[in-house]
């Protein structure tokens, strides 16, 4: 095993315990026994029962994976986190995956393992400009046990979902829970939804449009739900473009609901379908855009075969990390300065 590579994954684990932003719950530094490959990825899981150990120990299975830290979430699975903050805006992070977010950007861990009821893996890995995917299938018996309401009283089963801080790296996570077909390309027509333009600055994409539509992403989930369902009924996959996202106000329903000028600033946080994408039975991908927190959001009906589609359309939209990102928040020094010395 490199050197160089067992003191980067060390650094890893001594970050996660000295727990800077307050995002880790548990940290397991015997982690560093499992790694047998260059190619190894530290987990954190959300700290929820509707992640079941079983779906850890699949990822263990591989060689490839091994579960670093237990992660922090938002009280109540509120869809902002009051106690931890955004480390890109020092805003209110968002939630409820919050915490296991903020270690991904960080390098604490390279994947992400959440819970989605109405945005809470997509919207996080969104406001950090991470990768989010989300598919209701992930572990469904277990997670069919969980049957929940969000703060608007909205019914739902939560779904299992990964972020990342490449894509490369979310489709492998994706590869080792759901047997997702290698697509043909060739004469394969692609029948895609795009919401409110937004290909626009995408031309070389736009073959595959179908079906252009204006929707406002601001709508009750009352009415964004039965859109989705119907839609994702008559297409191959549905785009939008959201965001940013918890930047310009909080897309929070405890808020929101507090008169006319809570509503408006709750609609800032510009929160669209990623807040009904569960709720429709839909796996939803969230790919940035390289603007602040803002990301394509495309979904498709829950099945391997879409989402082999869907992924090979979304990998057209992927770039890499944003270096400035990587280099500020993966930077160890930062965390582990000398501080201040007197002349020797």
């Amino acid at each position: 095993m490199n050197v160089d590579i067992m003191r980067h994954l060390a650094k890893k684990t001594f970050l996660a315990l000295q727990d800077p932003y307050q995002t880790v719950v548990k940290v397991y530094p015997q982690i560093i026994d499992k790694v047998k490959n260059d190619h190894f990825s530290y987990i954190g899981v959300k700290d929820r029962p509707e992640i079941p150990n079983s779906l850890v120990t699949t990822f263990e299975s591989t060689k490839h994976y091994g579960l670093h830290t237990v992660d922090a979430f938002s009280l109540g699975g509120r869809a902002i986190d009051t106690r931890l903050r955004n480390p890109i805006t020092g805003r209110p992070m968002t939630g409820s995956s919050s915490g296991t977010a903020i270690n991904v950007l960080t390098g604490i861990n390279d994947l992400g393992i959440g819970t989605d009821g109405g945005g809470s893996v997509l919207a996080p890995a969104m406001s950090l400009n991470l990768f989010g995917f989300i598919s209701p299938s992930i572990c469904k018996e277990h997670t069919s046990k969980f049957r929940k309401y969000s703060t608007d009283a909205h019914a739902f089963t939560p779904s299992i979902g990964f972020i990342t801080r490449e894509f490369d790296a979310l489709i492998r996570a994706i590869e080792v829970v759901i047997p997702v077909p290698t697509q043909n390309n060739q004469n394969n027509h692609f029948d895609l939804l795009e919401i409110n333009g937004a290909l626009e600055k995408n031309e070389h994409l736009t073959d595959s449009i179908s079906t252009t539509d204006k929707v406002d992403l601001n709508e009750s989930r009352e009415l964004l739900i039965p859109y989705l369902e119907e839609n994702l009924g008559k297409h191959d996959c549905i785009i939008s473009k959201e965001g940013p996202v918890d930047f310009q106000g909080l897309g929070d329903t405890v808020l929101g609901h507090m008169g006319p000028q809570a509503k408006e600033h709750q609609h800032k946080g510009n929160k669209g379908l990623i807040r009904v994408a569960n709720m429709a039975g839909a796996a939803a991908v969230t790919i940035p855009t390289g603007e602040h927190a803002t990301s394509y959001v495309l979904l498709c009906k829950d099945t391997p075969e879409d989402i082999s589609r869907m992924l090979a359309f979304a990998s057209d939209l992927a770039n890499k990390q944003d270096p400035l990102l990587k280099n500020y928040f993966m930077n160890f020094s930062h965390y582990f300065s000398d501080g201040f010395k007197t002349a020797e």
